[in-house]
């Protein structure tokens, strides 16, 4: 017994038998100065990546600073293919391929030069309409109608009475005005169709609505805005309708869901961005409409000064005004779909053609080009180093693609 009262006197009996040894305080002190030491290790490790990343962020940060504010003076062309086309021929960019057509067919060749498809007719007049990666080609007073997409031809639509204007939706729906002497009759059709045989349509005349003297489909076909001109009492005045021929349309007479009158104003242009956005363009005033149904009046904006240019995509729309309180002899205002002014840029380029992409704004002519973000910092004013026909924007600010007469050169700023 004494044996065991000694050994629990000790307190030190271990796993295994083993006894522990009781600290010293010198032991104790040198456990704290170890755990100061570590602790002061961690503390510096931590600050040390706290260091490196506030380095790191810095450098990012100056780095997509310095990114955002360089301006590009030159190009360097990384890839050529050579092409051809005819001289009496015209090109335009559809949705990152090279549309072409003339009096004799169209075709759709790839940014590398490569031909993806090609169709031959015999037009006088031929008209042109796109919406996204869909075109149509249609000869003014003629009767038939060609669809085509990026990737292949879609059919033909032939019409029993002469064409006056037509439309096309993205899935290849065509809305043909068609002239028929005593009325005018808008047609839908689709490629597939038969020849001659629409889908549905609606009569107008001069005394009832007017005349129609713009018209535009949504992407997927459903519904058709008709802006219309028309003379009452000496005066001039336009009204814009829509017509759904979807399920809801069918509950209305005509299929015409709503529609707004604008005395004293010509509305030469209406135009869908998307199903449910619809902008008009008026000699006096800008108008924006929303709703995938029953479109209703979003915006009217007054005008004062002459519009010289409209230009538009899926997102945005930009009037060209005369700069005339500026140094500048342009400027265009961007809109976006909610009717939104976003952006104002001042500029002195003879523009051809002015483009919105994802990757910036590009004003530019055969011979030269500005581009600018969507902050409206310039990033490339110059002189191209060839003819340029058509301009395709590439994904990003520095990439793009130019079509001169008889090569396809992919260019990367500089």
């Amino acid at each position: 017994m004494a044996e065991i009262k000694d050994f629990n006197r000790n307190q030190y009996l271990l796993k295994g038998g083993k006894k522990k040894t009781p600290e010293t305080k010198e032991d104790e002190r040198d456990n704290k100065t170890l755990d100061n030491k570590l602790a002061r290790h961690r503390q510096m490790k931590f600050y040390t990546v706290l260091a490196v990343l506030a380095v790191v962020a810095v450098a990012s940060v100056s780095s997509y600073v310095s990114w955002k504010n360089k301006l590009y003076i030159d190009y360097e062309v990384i890839q050529q293919s050579e092409w051809f086309r005819a001289s009496e021929s015209k090109s335009m960019n559809l949705k990152g391929t090279l549309f072409t057509y003339s009096n004799d067919g169209m075709s759709c060749t790839d940014i590398k030069g490569k031909t993806i498809w090609n169709q031959t007719y015999e037009m006088q007049n031929p008209m042109v309409r796109t919406c996204g990666r869909t075109v149509a080609v249609g000869d003014y007073n003629g009767r038939k109608i060609y669809i085509a997409d990026t990737q292949g031809t879609l059919g033909a639509v032939e019409t029993t009475m002469p064409i006056r204007d037509f439309c096309v939706s993205s899935n290849g729906i065509v809305a043909a005005v068609l002239d028929d002497s005593t009325v005018t009759g808008i047609y839908l059709y689709s490629p597939k169709g038969e020849p001659g045989k629409a889908l549905a349509y609606f009569k107008t005349t001069m005394s009832n609505s007017g005349y129609p003297a713009a018209i535009d489909i949504s992407s997927d076909g459903s519904l058709v805005a008709v802006s219309y001109l028309k003379a009452e009492k000496g005066k001039i005045e336009s009204s814009i309708g829509f017509y759904n021929f979807a399920s809801v349309g069918q509950n209305y007479t005509d299929n015409l869901v709503s529609g707004y009158g604008y005395p004293e104003a010509v509305v030469p242009m209406i135009q869908f961005m998307g199903n449910d956005t619809v902008f008009a363009v008026a000699d006096n005033r800008i108008m924006f409409f929303k709703g995938r149904q029953k479109p209703e009046s979003l915006l009217e904006n007054m005008i004062s000064e002459e519009i010289q240019s409209v230009f538009h995509d899926e997102e945005h729309v930009g009037l060209v005004f005369y700069n005339t309180s500026a140094e500048t002899t342009y400027r265009v205002e961007i809109y976006d779909t909610n009717a939104k002014m976003v952006r104002e840029i001042a500029f002195n380029l003879e523009y051809k053609d002015i483009l919105f992409s994802t990757s910036g704004i590009f004003i530019y002519n055969e011979n030269e080009c500005l581009i600018y973000d969507w902050g409206g910092r310039l990033k490339y004013e110059g002189a191209f180093q060839d003819r340029v026909i058509c301009l395709i924007p590439g994904g990003n600010i520095s990439r793009h693609t130019l079509v001169a007469d008889e090569t396809i050169q992919t260019i990367e700023l500089q």
